[in-house]
């Protein structure tokens, strides 16, 4: 009788691990087909076809080795193009981080009211199209029907009414703001849950030494959120090397005097308008390489210590 119970019992855990096994099995495997199928599959194809000069419309591939990279390292284009994601990424993320944490800080103090509309208010340009945002901006930055030089005239200052998208000077700032307006919200609430899953008695403790809010947000809220505007900066980053590819093309098509444009619109316009279908697949390459490294550099400056709070 008490062999046919031990019986009974292997039987149900060996059932139950099966279940358990056959559970992860069903929710991993769909999603490791579509990372294969999606991402590392294509990222092989760009490989392997940024080896050939290819116009898109024949099955005839000619072989031309490394002869894209050299060509790429060449074309002052693609300098100009790279300067200006590292500018958008850099600025962008700067002040996006700022802001968000600034906003974040405010809203996470309890003595705030109506906290719950304000961060609705934040988050909703992140929930509208980018072309919605990029054609809103456009018709906000018109030299003569836009909001902005009007608002300037109606004040007074008519000198600094620009050609904002048409001025080399003003084109990359005034694509700051729709992707800093556009991107913001999200981090705010990132921000905001981390900072109020920080234990109390911490900010209490710091009080009674006479810590004042200031010295309390650089003191300890920053050090302790650092691994979440780490993975912030990932996530940002990853989204900067797409460079706001549909912001870019919608609002200045990479103009003017390719002052705006970026890897991947170069990519775009070589591929798709030039039928150089291998040099765009080196250039797709080069924004995957520099993805990795800016990675490892992010991990790497930002590597923190775990505090328990």
């Amino acid at each position: 009788m008490q062999t046919t119970k031990k019986a009974t019992r292997s039987r149900r855990i060996g059932t139950k691990e099966f279940n358990r096994r056959a559970f992860i099995l069903l929710t991993v495997v769909p999603g490791f087909v579509y990372f294969c199928i999606f991402i590392i599959f294509p990222n092989i194809l760009a490989i392997l076809l940024s080896l050939y000069k290819w116009n898109g419309m024949s099955w005839k591939f000619n072989w031309v080795g490394t002869y894209n990279y050299k060509k790429l390292f060449k074309d002052p284009i693609f300098y100009k193009a790279l300067g200006n994601n590292v500018y958008f990424a850099l600025v962008s993320m700067a002040l996006v981080i700022v802001i968000a944490l600034f906003l974040a800080a405010i809203m996470s103090n309890k003595s705030i009211k109506r906290v719950g509309f304000f961060r609705s208010i934040f988050y909703f340009p992140n929930v509208m199209s980018v072309v919605v945002v990029s054609l809103m901006w456009k018709f906000m930055y018109d030299p003569q029907l836009g909001i902005i030089n009007v608002v300037l005239r109606g004040l007074g200052f008519e000198n600094l009414a620009r050609i904002w998208l048409g001025d080399i000077n003003t084109v990359r700032p005034a694509l700051v703001v729709p992707q800093v307006w556009g991107g913001v919200g999200l981090y705010i609430l990132v921000y905001m849950t981390t900072m109020r899953s920080i234990n109390p008695n911490v900010y209490e403790s710091a009080e009674i030494d006479g810590a004042s809010k200031i010295r309390q947000f650089f003191s300890i809220t920053l050090p302790l959120i650092v691994p979440t505007i780490r993975t912030t900066m990932i996530y940002f980053m990853a989204g900067a090397l797409n460079g706001g590819f549909a912001l870019v093309r919608i609002m200045t098509n990479g103009g003017p005097n390719r002052e705006s444009t970026v890897l991947t619109s170069y990519l775009y316009e070589k591929a798709f308008t030039t039928s150089d279908y291998g040099y765009g697949a080196a250039i797709g390459v080069f924004i995957l390489i520099v993805g990795f490294i800016m990675y490892f550099l992010i991990e790497k400056i930002f590597k923190s210590e775990v505090y328990e709070t």
